[in-house]
């Protein structure tokens, strides 16, 4: 006997379910890690699931290095604070599903991480970006996160932190991406973290006569 399963029968038509290309997305983060890599780099571990239920595994950040100097994709992690309106995001545990490349199969897996970002919806700007495996040697396709964005909103961080409610900036850095929508990692030495890209970060607001924004309220 051969039952219909409405379910099961919707998946027929989905190609796949990771997000191969670059572009504009919207969807809830699934996975808020706290690296910190054999070389004692620490970062943001991000994975990401739109709306369609595709996803993108492994945004990872990495933010600040052995030596504690920040690194230029803790830019891309500030902004994620901030478009979520998060001052700040503290240590604990998350569940999240993770590769196991021995049994070959997704797992729920507990990890130290950031509570706070779990389930938050977020809009990325995402970009190919194409690497060489230093091991073997051949071409790897992978996303980078290319801008951040307010997923209701589409208001940048410069945005919100000047208190606009007009969205201007999205426009042009979705330009900016679709422009040049595969980076040629190949041709970049010595760039193993990655950076994110500078695009919308620098023009943050001019410092409040305190020179800071500690008494910025979301």
């Amino acid at each position: 006997m051969l039952t219909f399963n409405p379910t099961e029968a919707a998946q027929a038509d989905r190609v796949s379910s990771q997000i191969t290309e670059t572009g504009k997305y919207i969807g809830v983060i699934t996975r808020a890690e706290k690296l910190l890599s054999k070389n004692n780099v620490q970062g943001l571990g991000l994975s990401f699931k739109v709306d369609d239920g595709s996803t993108a595994d492994y945004l990872d950040l990495y933010t600040i290095n052995a030596k504690g100097e920040v690194l230029p994709s803790m830019k891309t992690a500030q902004a994620i604070l901030g478009c979520l309106k998060i001052k700040q995001a503290t240590d604990g545990k998350i569940q999240c599903e993770k590769w196991n490349s021995q049994e070959r199969k997704r797992e729920t897996v507990t990890v130290n991480g950031y509570p706070e970002l779990m389930g938050k919806r977020i809009g990325l700007l995402l970009q190919k970006e194409l690497s060489t495996n230093t091991t073997n040697g051949n071409d790897v396709e992978r996303l980078q996160i290319f801008g951040v964005f307010q997923a209701d909103t589409e208001l940048t961080v410069s945005e919100i932190l000047a208190r606009k409610t007009t969205p201007e900036t999205l426009p042009k850095m979705l330009q900016a991406l679709m422009a040049k929508p595969v980076r040629d990692g190949r041709k970049t030495k010595g760039n193993s973290h990655g950076g994110g890209n500078d695009y919308g970060y620098g023009d943050i607001p001019p410092q409040n006569s305190k020179g800071d924004y500690d008494d910025f309220t979301f």
